[in-house]
């Protein structure tokens, strides 16, 4: 299953949604507090396919508050490698990064250019356990 999310960086809305190796959907998962009138228009952008979805993110509006994205590998080693302030010990990091759900894994990684960005002012970046552990992406 290849899976997305999409965020409303607003309200922190979140939905996942996975399309089968058919590249069908089928499953949405909604979090947070969402109403009628929220699932309709956000559903509204989801594709019934794989190929859709991907023509719609990348064709999406930046400054919208909504933000589509795809992420397949949500491995450790994929975080540790994107995370740009290695220190501390790796094992307390990957200890960490182990009691997340899939769902703050995915945003956990989106987050990083984000906080790239916020730190550009040249703010210290928190070390990689203490950005899982606090859950700067929230």
């Amino acid at each position: 299953m290849r899976t997305f999310i999409a965020k409303h960086y607003k309200t922190g809305l979140k939905l996942t949604f996975k399309y089968d190796l058919n590249g069908l959907l089928r499953v949405l998962e909604y979090e947070g507090d969402w109403d009628s009138t929220k699932i309709e228009k956000v559903t509204g952008n989801i594709t019934s396919t794989t190929e859709g979805m991907l023509e719609k993110i990348k064709n999406q509006d930046l400054k919208s508050s909504w933000i589509f994205a795809e992420l397949s590998d949500i491995s450790f080693a994929n975080f540790y490698k994107t995370y740009p302030r290695k220190v501390g010990p790796k094992e307390l990091t990957e200890k960490s990064w182990n009691k997340l759900g899939n769902v703050d894994k995915m945003e956990a990684i989106l987050f990083i250019p984000e906080l790239i960005k916020l730190k550009s002012d040249g703010t210290a970046f928190p070390y990689p356990a203490a950005y899982l552990n606090k859950k700067y992406w929230k």
